[in-house]
């Protein structure tokens, strides 16, 4: 990424940064307006306008859930055998097994590369909703949910359904009108950028002593984050054999920070919020040296 990419990435992040210091904003009813209006509008017209292939779908919801399930065995095995608690294991393994597809991931891609890589990150998306209502609630309530029972809160929301009516319409070859696709994508444009805001907010709460009593695991998290994430990345690109232009969007979002769902899960099962708060800013803050290094490296 650019310099000036990485500055118009991060501008949203601080006039949200500077709403919530200042003005006291509440991120909940942006959040509400993202997840429930703009970012289903901009699910459906994308996966209609751009749809994916069904090689290239699989190979999307492939990657990102093992690239989920082998982040947290890793971290619960090497945590484990450190010797850590429960509670900091949990948030560890919340940490480093998640990815911020939403309010990170999809403006990053749309930068890098441009509105045809917008139907799978959209996928990426969805999954990540997904993997969040189930096996990140799991690992939160460190095992006293069910995965099946967590995921039953995934169809809450309308972002799967966003997806399934865009499916059907794709399987039933309905030619809906072009402007009208063209018109709701760009209203749904406004939700990766104010996924950003509402990114800047949220870190604008967490106060000045975020992750002190946890030195230690903290700047290790943050590394293992920046290093291994990619690599566990490309590693799992590899073995699939995935190839451009899927290939593309996996290795940016093999660099993406923690999601801000596991904050809110972490907050909510009291599973060391100050650690996961931490980890989710320093990762945010150094991951365009990860992205930029990755794609200079990597990127075709």
């Amino acid at each position: 990424m650019e310099s000036l990419q990485i500055v118009l990435l991060f501008a949203p992040v601080g006039v949200g940064y500077l709403l919530g210091r200042f003005r006291e904003t509440a991120p909940e009813p942006l959040a509400d307006t993202c997840l429930y209006f703009l970012m289903p509008v901009l699910m459906f017209c994308a996966l209609v306008r751009t749809p994916l292939t069904p090689g290239q779908a699989v190979q999307f919801i492939y990657w990102y859930f093992s690239f989920v399930l082998v982040a947290w065995a890793l971290t619960a095995l090497v945590s484990g055998r450190l010797g850590r608690d429960r509670p900091t294991r949990s948030a560890l393994s919340l940490s480093m097994s998640s990815v911020n597809v939403g309010s990170y991931g999809i403006p990053v891609v749309l930068f890098a590369g441009g509105e045809s890589a917008l139907g799978g990150i959209m996928l990426l998306f969805a999954c990540s909703n997904v993997a969040a209502g189930s096996i990140g609630v799991y690992i939160a309530a460190g095992g006293r949910k069910r995965p099946v029972q967590a995921l039953a809160s995934v169809f809450k929301l309308p972002l799967i359904y966003a997806v399934l009516l865009a499916l059907s319409v794709r399987a039933l070859d309905l030619q809906l009108p072009p402007r009208a696709l063209e018109l709701g994508q760009q209203v749904g444009m406004a939700g990766p950028i104010l996924g950003l805001v509402i990114l800047g907010i949220q870190i604008s709460r967490m106060g000045a002593r975020e992750g002190r009593e946890f030195s230690s695991p903290l700047a290790v998290s943050i590394g293992a984050k920046l290093i291994l994430g990619p690599a566990l990345g490309i590693g799992l690109i590899t073995l699939f054999g995935i190839q451009a232009p899927v290939r593309d969007t996996l290795l940016i979002c093999s660099c993406l920070p923690t999601a801000i769902n596991c904050l809110l899960l972490a907050v909510k099962y009291d599973t060391h919020p100050h650690l996961v708060g931490a980890i989710l800013v320093g990762s945010t803050f150094l991951s365009p040296l990860t992205i930029t290094a990755t794609l200079l490296l990597f990127g075709g």
